[in-house]
């Protein structure tokens, strides 16, 4: 983790924004609302009250997929290829239960034999196999702008 890099937000951490998904303990979160593209790590921990407190909720939102190093402040140029840990194949069951729960938002009990497939997936891959019926189901759905933004939502954690 540099503290000279810009952070921004990726996929999974404004979907914690908008829905709370992951539950993220009150100080990390609100760390994670003011990664906006443009400050710092170094920046970003001089907002709060503890740098050492700061640097673990930072490295947490980092290896958690909440945010990704963006540019170099020094060269404002991307980072040098590192290597962060992948987000385990546990994490599968983050993406299953708010696929799952939005299916039912959406559509409610004609939601339950898709939901029965997805939540069958243990993997990534077996999740992105059902993505064309997911998508031809929430087709269906009565609230075309929410389905359309779930489908995005739902492509940018497959991809």
């Amino acid at each position: 983790m540099e503290l000279a890099s810009v952070y921004s937000k990726t996929a999974k951490g404004l979907d914690e924004i908008s829905s709370r998904a992951h539950r993220l303990p009150a100080r990390v979160r609100a760390l994670l609302i003011m990664v906006d593209g443009h400050r710092t790590g170094t920046q970003l921990l001089a907002l709060g009250t503890s740098a050492a407190e700061g640097k673990r909720h930072l490295a947490a939102l980092l290896y958690g997929g909440f945010i990704r190093e963006t540019s170099s402040a020094a060269t404002g140029s991307a980072p040098e290829a590192r290597v962060h840990p992948a987000v385990p194949d546990e994490d599968i069951s983050l993406a299953k239960s708010y696929v799952i729960r939005t299916l039912h938002e959406l559509l409610g009990a004609d939601a339950r034999a898709l939901a029965a497939e997805i939540e069958k997936s243990s993997t990534l891959d077996e999740l992105r196999q059902h993505f064309g019926k997911l998508r031809a189901l929430v087709g269906t759905a009565a609230d075309q702008k929410k389905a359309a933004q779930f489908l995005e939502k739902v492509a940018l954690v497959l991809d």
